[in-house]
């Protein structure tokens, strides 16, 4: 915003001489006064509007403050998860934790090592958890077990819960 010149008031102070011959003593002595008292207006009103100016000044770059920060909370708003929000959140990219918890309860903690991995065929697939094997199937019951068990070692794998 452009700068305002100041308005200064400008009293013209009075005195006896400058008065009229025929004004009375006390018509003198009372027009004096007012001359006095309109200086002290005049002084009052130039300070008022040097502090006036002063505040615009300090309001202005208030404004310019606030709307840095603005612009940062808007940042920030669309780049943060809450710890208290009930609405369902993402967060993409790379994100450093050493457990995830729900409720209270740790889902997820940090990443096991140790496992090698297994090779071979997966199977994710669908089968009866409950099925009976004579001995000439229970090697196929086995594989079948083994498959699915290396199923679930990938997927455990590929989120990184286990690992080498």
């Amino acid at each position: 915003m452009a700068k305002n010149d100041d308005v200064q008031v400008l009293p013209t102070p009075i005195n006896a001489q400058m008065l009229p011959s025929n004004f009375s003593r006390a018509y003198q002595l009372y027009v004096l006064q007012q001359s006095n008292s309109m200086v002290n207006i005049a002084n009052k009103a130039n300070s008022a509007g040097r502090d006036a100016n002063t505040a615009q000044e300090q309001n202005e770059e208030q404004d310019k403050t606030i709307a840095s920060q603005g612009e940062a909370l808007k940042q920030i708003n669309g780049d943060y998860v809450s710890k208290s929000a009930t609405d369902a959140q993402s967060v993409g990219g790379s994100l450093g934790a050493t457990s995830f918890t729900v409720n209270g309860i740790q889902v997820v903690g940090g990443r096991v090592t140790g496992f090698t991995p297994a090779t071979g065929s997966a199977s994710s697939g669908a089968f009866n958890a409950d099925a009976d094997f004579d001995p000439d199937s229970a090697p196929g019951g086995l594989k079948e077990a083994r498959q699915r068990i290396k199923a679930l070692e990938d997927a455990l794998r590929a989120h990184g819960l286990i690992g080498e």
